[in-house]
């Protein structure tokens, strides 16, 4: 049971840190004329083993302050 936990919050908080990834920067692209990525290009990076593993670290950053910032909020606004 452990174990599926672990895959599961993985994949929870790498997909979180990959939607904010995604949204925030395609909200960037609107004040500039910079093109829009796809989400892909930010779940999963093509390319060699360690530009993947690089991009999973980030989304896993990303996810996890999206989450703590998100749990901070309810307590705040929840008091």
């Amino acid at each position: 049971m452990d174990l599926e936990e672990i895959i599961s919050g993985r994949i929870i908080l790498e997909f979180l840190g990959a939607s904010t990834r995604f949204l925030g920067f395609n909200l960037w692209t609107l004040s500039n004329d910079n093109d829009f990525r796809t989400f892909s290009s930010f779940w999963s990076a093509g390319g060699s083993i360690k530009k993947r593993d690089g991009n999973s670290d980030r989304n896993h950053m990303i996810g996890g302050i999206t989450l703590g910032s998100f749990v901070i909020l309810l307590i705040i606004f929840n008091s």
